[in-house]
């Protein structure tokens, strides 16, 4: 896992020493499982998750 950890910084141009790269290789598992998981909701494939800015949306005075 150490080796995947390093490909990833050294493509992210992130420098960390040995100690940080153990440590993140350390929580590396849990957190693709985590990503990995948010991807296997089926209800939430097509969802569209962002709002839009709409310029041609109009003011209603409610007073």
């Amino acid at each position: 896992m150490t080796e995947v950890v390093k490909t990833l910084l050294a493509e992210a141009k992130l420098p960390a020493s040995d100690e940080e790269v153990a440590v993140y290789a350390a929580a590396y598992e849990a957190q693709r499982a985590a990503v990995d998981a948010l991807y296997e909701v089926p209800a939430a494939r097509y969802v569209d998750p962002a709002l839009r800015f709409r310029a041609a949306a109009r003011i209603e005075d409610w007073a």
